[in-house]
């Protein structure tokens, strides 16, 4: 049995969320109705909370000299294990701006710290070699083919979970390359057109065949569960107050996760993920609400 049911290789941010009216077209400004500072980034925002509800998980993430002391706690205290969180010398965290608007609209715009430069370092492999299941989010894509490598080398089932990064960091033949060579696909409204657009596939049904799993979520309409042929919906769970959307996505996959790991079937594990999403729309940043597996369940039963 490997250490870890999970290992995710994924950014560890600092979010700076700024909350606009609406957000404004080019060439034109609006003022803020707020700014704050959270812990983030999509590697740190699953594993904190997939740790936090029960799984072991491990975290393997470039970070800078400048790296919070308090972050890099959190992390701890949240059992989730750091050991390849790398403080890389000559570099500063990477810090993202997250302009939100009041319809939970968002841009960003990230300074990726050492993750400009992670394809020309040396892969880090405990994650891998001590995980049953490899994650794969944000980073640079020469750096994760050799994790896939390793991963597939292994006998590591491979998670693929570009993000927003889909839209301008891999493109069609970066994209199928990691597709082909992955287990599960994650992603967003957005990021299935791109990911349709790459395949030259016509609909999620026909992606669905390439890899054993699908999963994407769609915000306040649920999600979509794709594996053996079958598509199974997945109702969104309402919050009980609304916030601020961002780290919604990683919640539902930490959500998924807990599930998964707890040997569920697939539609539980949507259940589990929509749940867990409801948490991260009650407050702003990523990793401000998480809540215990015990509150997800209680959810998932007020919900069915």
């Amino acid at each position: 049995m490997a250490e870890f049911f999970l290992g995710v290789y994924g950014h560890t941010v600092l979010d700076h969320i700024i909350t606009v009216p609406r957000l404004p077209p080019p060439n034109t400004s609006i003022e803020l109705i707020d700014r704050q500072v959270f812990f983030g980034g999509t590697g740190a925002n699953i594993a904190r909370t997939a740790s936090s509800l029960g799984v072991r998980t491990a975290l393997s993430s470039f970070v800078g000299e400048d790296f919070p002391a308090d972050y890099e706690e959190a992390l701890r205290r949240a059992d989730v294990d750091i050991s390849e969180l790398v403080k890389v010398e000559g570099y500063s965290t990477p810090v993202a701006w997250i302009f939100s608007d009041q319809e939970h609209n968002q841009v960003c715009v990230i300074d990726q710290g050492p993750y400009r430069d992670s394809g020309t370092f040396d892969v880090r492999e405990n994650t891998v070699r001590h995980s049953e299941i490899v994650h794969i989010c944000t980073g640079r894509p020469e750096y994760y083919t050799k994790v896939i490598d390793l991963a597939l080398e292994l006998g590591r089932k491979v998670s693929f979970d570009p993000a927003q990064e889909i839209h301008y960091v891999y493109d069609k033949d970066t994209f199928n390359q990691f597709l082909r060579r992955t287990d599960q696909f994650f992603a967003n409204e957005s990021e299935i057109r791109t990911a349709l657009k790459f395949t030259g596939l016509r609909k999620m049904e026909e992606l669905a065949e390439i890899v054993d799993l699908l999963v994407v979520t769609l915000g306040e309409k649920g999600s979509l569960i794709f594996h053996e042929g079958e598509r199974h919906e997945i109702p969104a769970i309402r919050p009980d107050r609304t916030e601020e959307a961002t780290g919604m996505g990683d919640a539902y996959r930490a959500g998924f996760y807990a599930a998964w790991s707890r040997g569920m079937d697939f539609i539980k594990c949507g259940w589990a993920g929509s749940a867990t999403a409801s948490f991260a729309m009650e407050s702003r940043g990523g990793q401000t609400n998480v809540p215990t597996w015990e509150d997800v369940l209680l959810r998932v039963e007020e919900d069915l």
